[in-house]
């Protein structure tokens, strides 16, 4: 609940300022209060939209995969464009490592894209100004499909990754507060991971880092185009 109001209470809080205000409109101050308005929305948004998916991955609604084939060179490079303003404003660097002719993938486009976006975006969220995540992309040993994330950030001990990966998990009240978040966004990417016939699993150590990883089955894999130029990008 203290995810959900705080936002609420700045929505509110900044529009009463506002709507009560007797003198004369300082432009620039109101200016700030509608920025702080729209992230607070915006916040919201994502968060209600993070339990609406969720709560549908799990009443079963939405079992069903609209799968087609897939370019992961091009959901990364869709992912980066939505995840860039974010760790720019926060300083951390984002760096991709993905072959523009990997195999394409039978998957569900949409979903794919979301597992992604998420998992980049959780890390920004726990990186420090001046750090750097990292997205990896490639075949995997055992003819599957290895996406990995992997940050510089605050980390997490052993004993408590169950804890962050279950449904709304707080590993530390203090830190949930500081870094903005429901606990959904581990439990989400994991659900969606499944629903493809996937793993998720961390990798984590407090103070230095974690590494997210999302393990596609071969059957995801569909037969490769003809030889192109390979290129990465970050």
């Amino acid at each position: 609940s203290h995810e959900l109001r705080t936002p609420l209470n700045a929505i509110i809080g900044f529009s009463e300022v506002i709507r009560d205000k007797s003198t004369a409109p300082d432009i620039a101050k109101y200016r700030e209060y509608a920025t702080d308005i729209h992230d607070s929305a915006r916040h919201l948004t994502s968060l209600i939209n993070d339990i609406l998916d969720l709560s549908r991955v799990e009443s079963g609604a939405a079992d069903d995969l609209d799968e087609e084939e897939v370019d992961f060179f091009d959901i990364a490079a869709s992912a980066e464009r939505l995840v860039e303003p974010r760790a720019a404003k926060g300083g951390v660097l984002l760096e991709f490592d993905i072959s523009e002719n990997s195999p394409p993938l039978s998957a569900d486009a949409r979903k794919l894209k979301q597992i992604l976006v998420n998992l980049i975006t959780n890390a920004v969220k726990f990186s420090p100004r001046g750090s750097k995540v990292v997205t990896r992309a490639h075949p995997a040993a055992d003819g599957g499909y290895m996406i990995q994330v992997s940050d510089e950030g605050i980390g997490i001990a052993a004993e408590d990754i169950p804890k962050a990966m279950a449904l709304f998990g707080q590993i530390d009240g203090g830190l949930d507060r500081k870094y903005e978040g429901t606990g959904l966004g581990l439990p989400l990417i994991k659900a969606l991971t499944e629903q493809h016939n996937g793993r998720f699993t961390l990798e984590s150590q407090p103070n230095v880092g974690t590494t997210a990883t999302v393990l596609l089955p071969p059957e995801r894999l569909l037969p490769r185009r003809s030889p192109q130029a390979t290129k990465a990008y970050g």
